[in-house]
């Protein structure tokens, strides 16, 4: 029995380092996966941030284009009643049936011009918002990558 005896304390020191290895892996471990979730976690919320910064950046230029297009869309507004009742006094001083035909025509197409004047700046105001929110974009995602 004294053999018995002499074995089991080495027995018992051989697995109580094993299980004090296994124990100190086992924590290795769990601080890398706590590192990982860590890191993982900044990147989200580095991410987000830039998200946020895009949209931010991306409702400025859609603001700026809007309140562009509103006043140019006044101005038109303004303009055009103007004409209108300029048209208004030319056609109660016409002498002939001709005379108001030549006025109804002339206000017309000076009409139809301005109006295709508004489209056409209004339709480069919003290419140039559109390359800028696109500018924005690109922007963020060249960050995003740094």
């Amino acid at each position: 029995m004294s053999d018995d005896q002499n074995q089991r304390p080495g027995a018992s020191a051989g697995a109580f380092q094993q299980a004090n290895d296994a124990l100190q892996r086992g924590a290795e471990q769990m601080r890398g996966t706590a590192e990982a979730s860590a890191r993982l976690s900044q990147e989200m919320i580095q991410r987000a941030s830039q998200n946020f910064e895009v949209l931010r950046r991306i409702g400025e230029t859609l603001g700026s284009g809007a309140r562009t297009a509103t006043a140019q869309l006044s101005e038109y507004v303004r303009h055009t009643s103007q004409r209108q009742q300029e048209m208004a006094q030319q056609l109660s001083q016409a002498r002939t049936p001709n005379d108001v035909l030549d006025i109804q025509t002339r206000h017309f197409q000076d009409n139809l011009r301005e109006l295709l004047s508004l489209s056409e700046r209004l339709s480069q105001h919003s290419a140039e918002a559109a390359r800028q929110a696109g500018q924005s974009i690109g922007t963020a995602g060249d960050q995003t990558r740094s």
